[in-house]
């Protein structure tokens, strides 16, 4: 019996610093890995093909892969598993240990009378307010991680409505310049052809050079709304949400049916508060603390071997609370007290803000929607007249339909994010989403 325990406990000794590897060593796999990702996705990024995605098809792709969302529902998970938690910490938990005993010179000798193993079990009753608290808040975070998980979705929703529009209008654009036959002209030019270049070429190429780095910055935006960098998206137009805000503007006074979510958002803000200050309070009173104690449910050592007796249970309940002698608890109370005060004067001027912002937002949308009428006019109008041969009078038409393009773009874009303001706010616009995450 002696030479198995002997060569047991140096097994352990040498599995232990066998085991601790050097920081430089674990380092060095890490590096292996993380190089071995990036090639990976290097390689894939040097040939990515061409993929047409629809709006349904983007936002499935979006709900599925985009980290911003998942995290979202990741906090909503632990929200779930934290309150879960506080009940499972009432289960009796069991615990094992084993320890050997004996004077170093005599190490070489260890037998089993040596070596005691111990089953203990251990019942957690925690106070009742503090069990209480803890039910409370853990609850409370659950339902506010629920709220921004919602919240999280829409917003995503409407940035990737607004992607499509701006590659709409890019794909329109690029159109209208690669028609001229310089999109790619300049790579076949040589440096005195160049330099020799016309105004009106110059325009076409300063056209030519925006788009491109739009181009680029589109692709990059696109697939990390997606969460996928597989492909080279083409968003298509076909399916865009259309939102009639400037037609049917939404009532402002309709608390029911606007801005519910985020209005449930702020009272879980004042709410968190005011469970801190019911916390605090709660530090004044006594707390009823129960307890079970128990000896060990089966025990071998020293050559004896015990069980578990149930008389020798002891129970336990005591309570007590501390003199706020230092004055902690009261300035704490203070601090929380003067934090909600601010919070409330925070969430009115906060909410003054948002109803000021939506009065001016409606009124700048349909200013934006007349503009932009306007501008397509222009634009229709200037492309509808005869050219002209004249080098001064192909410059000044250039320059005009640079700029108006350029304005019908840009009020696209403000279009469809006060558009998409309105549509955060309009808890009746989300309610077919509301049913297919129901269906789901």
């Amino acid at each position: 019996m002696k030479p198995n325990s002997t060569t047991y406990f140096f097994f352990i000794w040498t599995c232990f610093f066998s085991g601790c590897k050097s920081v430089r060593q674990n380092l060095d796999k890490q590096y292996v890995r993380v190089e071995k990702i990036y090639s990976e996705t290097y390689n894939k990024s040097e040939n990515k093909k061409v993929k047409e995605l629809g709006w349904v098809e983007a936002k499935e792709i979006m709900m599925k892969n985009n980290l911003e969302l998942q995290q979202a529902k990741d906090s909503l998970e632990r929200a779930k598993e934290s309150r879960a938690q506080i009940y499972w910490d009432l289960v009796p938990t069991l615990r094992l240990s084993a320890s050997l005993s004996k004077a170093l010179s005599e190490v070489g000798s260890v037998d089993s009378e040596d070596i005691r193993f111990n089953v203990f079990s251990t019942i957690n009753f925690p106070g009742l307010i503090n069990l209480y608290s803890r039910k409370y808040t853990a609850l409370l975070t659950e339902i506010k991680a629920g709220w921004d998980l919602k919240l999280k979705k829409r917003q995503l929703i409407i940035r990737l409505r607004e992607l499509f529009l701006e590659y709409s209008d890019f794909e329109t654009r690029k159109e209208n310049v690669e028609k001229t036959q310089l999109w790619s002209a300049n790579e076949n030019k040589k440096p005195a052809e160049l330099l020799a270049s016309t105004p009106e070429e110059i325009l076409i190429e300063q056209q030519a050079f925006n788009l491109r780095i739009s181009e680029n910055q589109l692709s990059q935006t696109i697939s990390k709304i997606l969460g996928n960098f597989e492909y080279d998206w083409k968003l298509l137009a076909d399916g865009i949400p259309e939102l009639t805000y400037v037609d049917n503007p939404l009532d402002l006074n309709r608390t029911d049916k606007l801005g519910v979510l985020l209005r449930q958002k702020q009272a879980a803000d004042l709410e968190a508060l005011r469970l801190t200050e019911f916390s605090t309070k709660l530090r004044y009173f006594p707390d009823l603390n129960l307890g079970v104690s128990s000896p060990p449910l089966y025990r071998v050592g020293n050559g004896m071997e015990t069980g578990f007796s149930a008389d020798d249970l002891v129970f336990q309940a005591s309570s007590g609370f501390s003199i706020d002698t230092s004055l902690r608890v009261t300035r704490q109370l203070k601090n929380v007290r003067r934090q909600i005060e601010f919070q409330n004067r925070f969430m009115r001027e906060q909410i003054r803000e948002q109803i000021q912002r939506a009065f001016l937002a409606q009124e700048e949308l349909i200013l934006v929607q007349r503009e932009l009428e306007l501008a397509k006019l222009r634009l229709e109008t200037l492309d509808s007249q005869p050219r002209s041969t004249e080098l001064d009078e192909i410059r000044i038409y250039l320059e005009k339909r640079f700029v108006l393009i350029g304005r019908v773009s840009s009020l696209q874009l403000k279009k469809a994010r006060l558009e998409g303001g309105f549509w955060l706010l309009d808890e009746e616009g989300w309610m077919e989403e509301k049913e297919i995450e129901n269906e789901n």
